[in-house]
Formats: C-alpha cells, sequence, structure tokens
C-alpha cells in the first residue's frame, strides 16, 4: 500500500468497520477478538489506535460480513445497503451505487453478494482511506458546514453558519462534519471549529491533520445542511437523502441560478442543477425569505413528475447583525450628501442604472458623493468602464473593494441614503443592514427586498425603470420632509435577531415545527 499499510491493516480496520455496523443495526453476533466494542454511550467513536486489539483473519470478515449481507438482502429498502457501503468502502455512495449494490444483493446468492462486495471494497482501498474508522452517530444531529470550516471567506452563507452554528450548540448536541478528499464525513479539527463556532476573523492555514481521519457516518440522524454544497458532494448528499434513512434538511438561500440564469454566470446553472438533486430528496427546506421559500416550492410542485413530493418548505427570515457598538458617522471634507451602494458589482445587482441616474442626477445640478462598497465580480468590466468614464468627468464617484465591517457600518451611518435595486435576491441584507442604523433605502418593489422595506424606511421602485430610481434618488435628496420621515420609520421597526433565527430555523429543520415567524405551504394562498 502506498501509505505504508499492510493487506492486515486494511483487513483489521475493514472488520472493525463491519462491527461497528453490526452494532448499530442491532445484529447479535458479539464481540469476538478483533472486533471493536461499543462506546459507553451507544455510538462507536474509535480511538486513534482502535485498530490495535487481536489480528482479523479472512474468514471472520467473510463470517461478519455474510451476516450483514443477508441483514440488507431483506431489509424494506436500501437503508442498509447505504449503511454497508460506506462501512465497506470508506466513502458515502452515489444514488447509482447503491441501486447497484441493492440489485446484487437481491439477485445473487449471499456468498456472491458478500464475495463481490469485498472485492469491491479492496479494490477501492487504494483510493479511499482503506484504514479509516468509523463513527456512527444514531439518532443525532449531524450539521455540515465543510466550506465554512475550511475557508477564512465570510460573506453571504458563512456569516449565516457563523451566526447561526454556535447558538445551536450552546442549545443542543450537535456533530459537526466537513468532507474527506476521499468523499465522506469527517469530524472537524481544532481549526477548523474555532472557523465556525468562534470565528474571529482569519486564522490561516490549517495545520495537515496526521492520524488517519474517522468516517462520521449518519444513521437514524437529521443531517442538515447550512452551506450549499460543493457540486462534487451533491451525488453523494442525494444518495444519503434518497437511501441512508437518514433526514435531510437544508437552508434554502435563492433559486437565483436557474430563475435568473441569464444574469449568472455559464456555470452556475449547472451546479444549482446538482444541488437541486439534493433538495428534491431532502425532508425539509427553511428559507432565508418568503420570496425565496416561494422559489423552492415551485420547484417542489414540479417534483410529482417524477413521482416524488419534495420537502416540506418553510420561510425563516433571516436577521439584522448589527455591531454592539456601531463606529461614528463621517462627515464628509466637502460636505457633499452621500449616497451608499453596496453590494458586488454583477449584472443583477443593476449598479449600471444607479450609475445612469447618478448622472442624470449631476446634470440637473444636484451635488452629491455616490460611493460604491463590494468586490467585483465574473462581469464587473461594463460598471468598470462607466465608472472610468464618470470619474473622467469629474464626477464624485467612488468604489471600494476591500473595505472592513468598520468602515461598511461607518458608510451607513454616513450616508443621507443607500440604493439597492437588484433585480433578484433570496435576501437583500443592505437593505435591512441600512435600515437597521437608521438610513433609509431605496430598493425593489419585488421579491424579498421588498418584504424587507415594506415595513418603513424605503422607497420601493421597479428597479427596471432608470426614470424611476433617478426619481425617488432626486426625491430623497432635495425632500428632507420625506427623508426625516424615512429616518423614522427606520429607527422604529422591529429588529429581528440572531438568537431569534438560530431558535426559529432549527425548528423548521430538526425539530419539523412550524416557527412562530414562518410561513409555510399552507400560510401562502
Amino acid at each position: 500500500m502506498s501509505d505504508g499499510s499492510t493487506p492486515a491493516d486494511v483487513l483489521q480496520a475493514l472488520h472493525a468497520r463491519l462491527q461497528a455496523v453490526a452494532d448499530a443495526v442491532g445484529m447479535p453476533t458479539g464481540h469476538p477478538d478483533g472486533a471493536l466494542p461499543p462506546a459507553g454511550d451507544g455510538t462507536t467513536r474509535p480511538a486513534d489506535d482502535a485498530f490495535v486489539v487481536a489480528p482479523a483473519s479472512p474468514e471472520r470478515v467473510g463470517d461478519l460480513l455474510a451476516h450483514l449481507v443477508d441483514r440488507a438482502r431483506s431489509h424494506p429498502d436500501a437503508s442498509m445497503t447505504w449503511l454497508l457501503l460506506v462501512a465497506l468502502t470508506g466513502a458515502f455512495p452515489t444514488s447509482e451505487e447503491v441501486l447497484d449494490a441493492r440489485r446484487r444483493l437481491v439477485a445473487d446468492t449471499p456468498g456472491a453478494s458478500a464475495r463481490w462486495l469485498l472485492t469491491t471494497a479492496l479494490a477501492l482501498a487504494t483510493v479511499t482511506d482503506c484504514l479509516a474508522g468509523i463513527d456512527i452517530v444514531h439518532d443525532g444531529v449531524v450539521v455540515d458546514v465543510d466550506f465554512s470550516a475550511r475557508h477564512d471567506l465570510n460573506t453571504g452563507i458563512q456569516r449565516v453558519v457563523r451566526s447561526t452554528v454556535p447558538r445551536w450548540a450552546r442549545e443542543h448536541e450537535l456533530t459537526l462534519v466537513a468532507w474527506t478528499g476521499t468523499g465522506a464525513m469527517r469530524r472537524l479539527d481544532d481549526a477548523e471549529t474555532s472557523r465556525v463556532l468562534r470565528w474571529r476573523g482569519p486564522i490561516g492555514v490549517q495545520p495537515l491533520t496526521a492520524r488517519p481521519r474517522v468516517v462520521v457516518v449518519p444513521w437514524r440522524s437529521t443531517v442538515v445542511l447550512p452551506e450549499v454544497p460543493a457540486p462534487h458532494l451533491c451525488l453523494p448528499l442525494a444518495a444519503l437523502a434518497q437511501h441512508s434513512g437518514n433526514a435531510v434538511s437544508l437552508v434554502g438561500y435563492d433559486a437565483i441560478p436557474v430563475v435568473s440564469a441569464d444574469l449568472m454566470p455559464p456555470a452556475e446553472p449547472e451546479r444549482f442543477v446538482r444541488y437541486l438533486t439534493v433538495v428534491k430528496h431532502a425532508r425539509r427546506v427553511a428559507a432565508i425569505s418568503a420570496s425565496a421559500a416561494e422559489e423552492f416550492r415551485g420547484f417542489v410542485d414540479m417534483l410529482p413528475a417524477q413521482g416524488l413530493t419534495g420537502p416540506g418548505v418553510a420561510a425563516c427570515d433571516l436577521p439584522v447583525d448589527v455591531p454592539a457598538r456601531l463606529p461614528d458617522a463621517v462627515t464628509p471634507e466637502d460636505g457633499l450628501p452621500q449616497v451608499v451602494v453596496v453590494g458586488s458589482h454583477e449584472p443583477r445587482k443593476n449598479h449600471l442604472t444607479v450609475l445612469h441616474a447618478a448622472e442624470v442626477l449631476w446634470r440637473e445640478g444636484h451635488r452629491f458623493r455616490l460611493r460604491f462598497i463590494g468586490g467585483s465580480s465574473w462581469a464587473s468590466r461594463p460598471f468598470d468602464r462607466a465608472v472610468r468614464t464618470l470619474a473622467s468627468r469629474g464626477r464624485p464617484v467612488e468604489v471600494g473593494r476591500a473595505v472592513g465591517d468598520d468602515a461598511l457600518w461607518s458608510a451607513y451611518r454616513t450616508a443621507r441614503f443607500t440604493v439597492f435595486p437588484s433585480v433578484h435576491e433570496g435576501y437583500g441584507l443592505p437593505v435591512a443592514e441600512s435600515l437597521a442604523v437608521g438610513t433609509p433605502a431605496i430598493t425593489s418593489n419585488f421579491g424579498s427586498t421588498r418584504e424587507i422595506g415594506q415595513d418603513g424606511g424605503t422607497l420601493l421602485v421597479d428597479p427596471r425603470d432608470d426614470d424611476a430610481v433617478t426619481d425617488a434618488m432626486r426625491r430623497l435628496l432635495v425632500d428632507d420632509a420625506l427623508h426625516a420621515r424615512l429616518v423614522e420609520e427606520a429607527r422604529s421597526r422591529r429588529r429581528r435577531t440572531w438568537d431569534d433565527y438560530a431558535r426559529d430555523s432549527w425548528a423548521a429543520l430538526v425539530a419539523g415545527d412550524v416557527p412562530s415567524t414562518a410561513t409555510t405551504d399552507e400560510d401562502t394562498p
């Protein structure tokens, strides 16, 4: 073996994984020499030296495998087959692999089935972690935080994960997992746990883990996906949702890549369609807004064409995370009113419309400074060209692409108003953040931004109507009475907290209850 392990090592590890499965499903096989005894809490959690036990012979492995094959053959569904494949290969199978194995187990004799499974497992030993232990989480909650655990990026989805999961962990028993390079779940190391539960900013590259990984296997559990999984993980996750007997729940952010595919990079719709293979076999979806919930319900409504019912969908609105101590507003040296636009410079954010409106107003003689805060995107060139053209004319326009949290909140407080005329959002966070500090916002009159804006503090406009956006900006620049009224409306709004969201999302995703602030299919006319 390339990793220095011997065939005896592989056989020993395989036998321990099979014995763990036998324990999990309650098979009365006993614990012969070389087997792994169960942990005191009913799960099987091998230590680093779990396989330093009496040698496992091929005969002992074959006998145990035959017992498990017999159980899987008689099982009423494919969940036992799925569990057996994970134990044999140390990786999570796809639906195609589960169905192929299930058919072989049913059609072949027990001996032939066992030989085929063992041959498959040994063939994969060169590409999977053949010495991996197995950690079966029975009747628990497994939370997949793969991206947030392994990366220092802290935008959008990562902010939701790092604000929500620590609150779940304080109130409930969780198993946090990432993925191995060979396609299986694993527990987090210390650095990864800190990224998720104790985020204090970037921590750099994590140290390599020297010991063999232990595969985490949910069994009769709830698996929660608060992130959108990477494309290569969607097939094994779909199989887990469809065949494993676990309930899969997920946070639904939006369906922008398919609904607004014309405004997205060409690869994004294909990536998202892979994700929908997980969604259609999930048990529950907690969408981040009523608008996002409608998108997911629209997908669910198509599933009867495949004979599927799809997940139940509830809307669980995101909160606004306002710092305990806000930075001061900064009076510009030139004394000009500031108009702030927050968001990446991609087509659906509609920043070209804002630039057009600003130029019309500047030509009318209105004096103000236009400030964009946000990073570049796959299609930033038209925006960049328009900004350069305006700047060459002496227009007071600036772009900040690497702005920290303090500077962002200071900009919100300094602005006379913000503009967020996006044509499609799962949740318009810049609108909510602007209103949370008492700064009026101009935003779109449909979708999730309308949900946020209709409670006061905003002017709602058709973002595709240049004249409507221009008129709204003009009104907030010159009408002090209107501006003051919107400021008061913004300051009087009730602010939803992360504690609220953590409570409600847990109820929707895990407990199966409808949170008090959520809307469900039955609430929707």
